[in-house]
């Protein structure tokens, strides 16, 4: 198992954007930087706000006046805008690449995320559809328990899933929790962890990944994505802290699981 992307969610407007512009440098490409979108949050701890947005687009595209380099984003869907997208508005989807420039989508489709009530059947059409339309964008499921049905329809039917579509494991729907153990999704091969990662946890989870991997994954090449454990308080404020970050950064680089071709 190798990995070829380390994802840390929850840029919001706690963030240096300088001190993120200067690890992405250190770190060079690898790191996707995760925006959660949710309209009833956005301005809220994890949520960029709706003046930040238009800025870290820039600095997806290498716009950015005053900051060189360019951000690799990945968009975080929660909420109306999850739902949006379940429901098959790909305009809506369009308009929010427009703004942020991200290259990857994740679909959180959960009671934890206030995305839930969609119908497998239907979703899984929309979902198809919303492939087609954009074919340069990666869309990411999170793949648990509530979404197994939507799961099963997109990647087990009689219908090929769309080679744009891969999955995301993360039991705990996004509350930072760390599975008993991982279970690779049983004939898909482009996929990813989460659950319970931070500077503590990173090295030793990702022995257990390899282990899970190693009987009909060896090959495998995955990424992992993390966000409880990669904030922090200061002085009350729940930020985004980058030091953290940093931490796992170098523990990751050093480690030996990186794809030689990102080093």
């Amino acid at each position: 198992m190798k990995l070829h992307t380390v994802g840390f969610c929850g840029v919001d407007d706690t963030v240096d954007l300088q001190q993120l512009v200067k690890l992405n440098e250190d770190f060079a490409g690898w790191i996707e930087w995760g925006v959660l979108l949710r309209p009833d949050k956005q301005g809220s701890p994890r949520y960029a706000s709706q003046e930040l947005l238009p800025r870290l687009g820039r600095l997806a595209r290498g716009e950015d006046p005053e900051l060189p380099g360019r951000l690799r984003l990945a968009a975080h869907l929660c909420g109306d805008d999850c739902l949006r997208a379940i429901n098959g508005d790909i305009q809506h989807i369009k308009e929010l690449q427009k703004v942020l420039g991200f290259r990857r989508m994740q679909l959180n489709p959960t009671k934890a995320n206030q995305a839930s009530g969609w119908k497998a059947v239907e979703a899984a059409a929309n979902l198809r559809k919303l492939s087609e339309a954009m074919p340069e964008l990666e869309l990411i499921l999170q793949v648990n328990e509530e979404t197994q049905e939507l799961f099963r329809l997109l990647f087990k039917g009689d219908v090929p899933p769309p080679a744009n579509l891969v999955v995301l494991l993360d039991a705990s729907c996004g509350l930072g929790l760390a599975p008993t153990s991982w279970s690779p999704p049983e004939g898909v091969r482009r996929f990813g962890f989460a659950g319970g990662l931070g500077p503590s946890t990173v090295l030793p989870q990702l022995e257990a990944m390899s282990r899970a991997c190693e009987a009909n994954y060896k090959d495998a090449v995955v990424w992992i994505d993390m966000e409880t454990h990669i904030r922090s308080k200061d002085s009350g404020r729940d930020i985004f802290d980058l030091s953290l970050v940093r931490v796992v950064a170098q523990k990751v680089a050093e480690s030996g699981w990186l794809l030689k071709s990102n080093l």
